[in-house]
């Protein structure tokens, strides 16, 4: 009974499926932590942020620029 237990308890020490699941986990964690923060960027609101911010500075710079 001991020896069984024992083999066991050693059989789920060297399993390691369960370890490759919780990287998986933390990678796709933390892809999604680093697409909210993108999308989060280009569509602020804030003046010194957001894709809209940017385009309009350029387009901005643009038109100064035209003799």
């Amino acid at each position: 009974m001991l020896n069984k237990i024992t083999s066991k308890l050693a059989a789920l020490k060297n399993d390691d499926s369960g370890a490759s699941a919780i990287e998986y986990a933390v990678m796709a964690a933390l892809l999604v932590v680093i697409i909210v923060f993108g999308i989060s960027l280009l569509g602020s609101n804030n003046e010194s942020a957001g894709i809209g911010t940017a385009f309009g500075k350029i387009g901005d710079k643009l038109e100064s620029a035209t003799p």
